[in-house]
């Protein structure tokens, strides 16, 4: 769990570091604005589609090596970006590309996480999902603070060239895992009782909101800091908050495993939720309470998916976790269009979308949460029904 922790700390600090500055630079570049950027929003999620036969048929096995895999191509297609960083067009084509790969990639981190957590009990594995979580996202808040710092030492393009070189750094590094994947399948196969059916599709619906989540905020948040005259450093700073945020998230749920309850964490995420959209509508000057109302959207969106991603482990093989993470990212695509496409016309209120969002992941939990009651009470009422005509009760077993 170390190599895997360490590996997917340093790619989410330079995958925060290149989504910012390609975002900015297609937003703020000659012949970009809103609609370049939300082309290219939309563009980076077809590649969602592909992902599902990509990691149905890779001839590769095991989360790390298939993790080496995504990097490589990360790698690669960087270079091609960097090499025609000027023109903006080029740049959509090839963060196109880039997506596909990033996509790939969070389907196969989870298939790692999974490899790694095998034989894991629930208190164990909540806290080694948190765990994990807190250290990418505090990577993942540190990147875009970097960004702007990057750019005034080396030029945008040559930023892309030194991420690329690092990216390949983690790839080497991640296929030293010697974890074995088929031992793994074969003890994560006997983790849980019901995966398939209606508690699979309630899974797949929350995975399919994550995305569109992260989506719509990269969108909206360099587009509401240009509309009030803010820089990069503002964008990177309230992407750093919203990292802080998911961190805090991630250590409280870290230290409490024990202690809280699932309906006091959705409960929490709720009102954290509120309470942002609150604020920001409240005081319109932007600047402070954006800061308090990205932070509370971070604690909230953080517990979630900890939640979600220690809950799937539990219920799911890797291999079914990353066939449902790569059905759900394609699906997502759907959604995120009709989101940007209803922001076209209410632009001034695109920032409302990661909000509403996080609280259908909320509601989609209690989906989750009903699913599961009622697959324990159809296996409670299966054992306790008459054999051979007599009637055995769960706490005494047949002779």
């Amino acid at each position: 769990m170390k190599r895997y922790t360490l590996c997917s700390g340093f790619y989410r600090f330079f995958n925060g570091v290149v989504l910012l500055l390609l975002n900015w630079h297609i937003a703020s570049a000659q012949g970009g604005g809103y609609d370049a950027l939300a082309i290219s929003t939309t563009l980076s999620f077809v590649p969602a589609v592909f992902v599902p036969p990509l990691i149905r048929f890779t001839p590769v096995t095991g989360g790390a090596r298939t993790t080496a895999v995504g990097l490589a191509g990360v790698c690669l297609t960087l270079l091609a970006i960097a090499a025609c960083y000027s023109q903006v067009q080029a740049v959509v084509a090839l963060n196109f590309v880039l997506w596909i790969f990033f996509f790939y990639l969070e389907s196969t981190w989870e298939v790692w996480f999974n490899d790694e957590a095998a034989g894991l009990d629930g208190v164990a594995l909540r806290k080694q999902s948190s765990l994990t979580m807190t250290v990418n996202q505090v990577a993942l808040m540190v990147g875009p603070l970097f960004t702007p710092l990057f750019t005034r030492v080396l030029p945008a393009a040559w930023v892309l060239v030194v991420c690329a070189g690092l990216f390949a750094v983690v790839a080497v590094f991640s296929l030293g895992s010697r974890h074995a994947p088929a031992a793994t399948e074969e003890a994560a196969g006997q983790a849980g009782p019901d995966t398939t059916g209606n508690l699979g599709a309630r899974y797949l619906l929350a995975f399919l909101l994550v995305w569109p989540i992260l989506g719509t905020f990269n969108l909206m948040l360099p587009l509401q800091a240009l509309a009030h005259g803010k820089s990069m450093l503002t964008v990177g700073i309230l992407d750093m908050l919203l990292g802080i945020g998911m961190a805090v998230a991630g250590t409280f749920l870290h230290r409490l495993t024990k202690s809280v309850a699932l309906r006091w964490i959705l409960t929490g995420a709720a009102a954290a939720v509120a309470l942002a959209m609150a604020v920001w509508i409240a005081v319109p000057v932007f600047g402070a309470p954006q800061m308090v109302a990205i932070f509370a959207l971070g604690c909230a969106f953080g517990s979630l998916r900890v939640i979600l991603r220690s809950e799937a482990a539990s219920h799911f093989t890797p291999r079914q976790v990353g066939a449902i993470v790569a059905n759900a990212n394609a699906c997502s695509l759907l959604l995120l269009a009709a989101v940007l496409a209803g922001g076209r016309l209410f632009s001034e209120q695109i920032w409302l979308a990661p909000f509403v969002l996080t609280l259908l992941l909320v509601l989609s939990f209690h989906a989750i949460h009903r699913a599961r009651k009622s697959n324990a009470q159809k296996s409670e009422a299966q054992k306790s029904e008459p054999q051979n005509g007599r009637f055995v009760p769960t706490e005494v077993s047949e002779p």
